[in-house]
This record gives C-alpha cells, sequence and structure tokens, in this order.
C-alpha cells in the first residue's frame, strides 16, 4: 500500500511503499475487514491500558467492596477524562490524543485557588502554569455545554 501523508518511511519501505503481511487462520479472509478488525482490537487494547493508568493496574485493599469501590472510582475517572476530550475540546485539538497519564500531569497536578468573590466562585491560577489556557478552554466549554443541556430528571 501507499504511504499515508506524514508517514516516515522505513528501511523496508520500498518506491514510497509499505509492504503489509497478515497471517491468519480465520475461516473468513477479506483483506479490509481483517484490518477493520485488527485496529477496533488495538483501540481496545488502549481503551484498557488507559483503565490500568487510571487506578484499575492494581486493587490497594483487601477487601472486595472497598476493591469495588476503587475500581468504579476509576471508571468514572476514565469516563469523565473521555467525555472531557470528546465534548469540551474542540475538533482536532491536542490534548484529545493526551492519554491519562499526560492528562494527570500536565493538567490535574496544576495547583489553583478557589476564591468567592459576589457570589461568584472564581478559579485563580498561577501565571506560570503551562495548561492556563487549556484549563479555562475547558472550564468555558463545560459551562456552555451545561446551558445547553436540558436539566435532569428528578
Amino acid at each position: 500500500e501507499p504511504l499515508h501523508p506524514g508517514a516516515q518511511p522505513t528501511l523496508l519501505d520500498t518506491d514510497g511503499h509499505r509492504i503489509t503481511a497478515l497471517l491468519t487462520n480465520s475461516p473468513r479472509w477479506h483483506g479490509p475487514f481483517l484490518d477493520a478488525r485488527h485496529r477496533a482490537r488495538g483501540r481496545c487494547e488502549n481503551r484498557i491500558k488507559t483503565l490500568k493508568n487510571t487506578g484499575l493496574g492494581k486493587l490497594p485493599f483487601f477487601d472486595f467492596a472497598a476493591n469495588q469501590a476503587w475500581a468504579n472510582i476509576a471508571a468514572l475517572a476514565f469516563n469523565l477524562v473521555s467525555w472531557l476530550q470528546l465534548a469540551a475540546l474542540p475538533h482536532g485539538h491536542r490534548a484529545k490524543a493526551w492519554d491519562i497519564k499526560r492528562w494527570r500531569y500536565r493538567l490535574f497536578a496544576t495547583a489553583g485557588k478557589i476564591i468567592t468573590r459576589a457570589r461568584r466562585n472564581q478559579l485563580l491560577l498561577p501565571e506560570s502554569a503551562p495548561e492556563k489556557d487549556l484549563l479555562k478552554l475547558l472550564l468555558e466549554n463545560t459551562a456552555r455545554l451545561k446551558q445547553v443541556l436540558p436539566p435532569a430528571p428528578g
């Protein structure tokens, strides 16, 4: 197949083409179908890796109920970060491709201070915060989504 735009050629690529081989014992052999199935499996494995990095890699307690609560909180954190990437970031933003570790070290570790002035909460961030603009963008977009979405029943 021809190299995709921006792909780096390797030593084995010849004349701008990449040679790929697929060995399978699948009874249904159709190249594009098998390629799509393989890519879906890769996305699934990335989600599993992200869940492990969120907290499911090690269960810290001896008690089953405590580990169950830990797993629920880890799944909730994973869902919240996925939701932020899908709904609160504009299309093509660089943070959409970040894994959970980068979110944790670049964004969630940013120190800030919440103050109340004139009955309104404000978040103060230091000028030297590396992802200050991204945090402001996320807060603005989640506030905008809150206004657009219908209120929860009950």
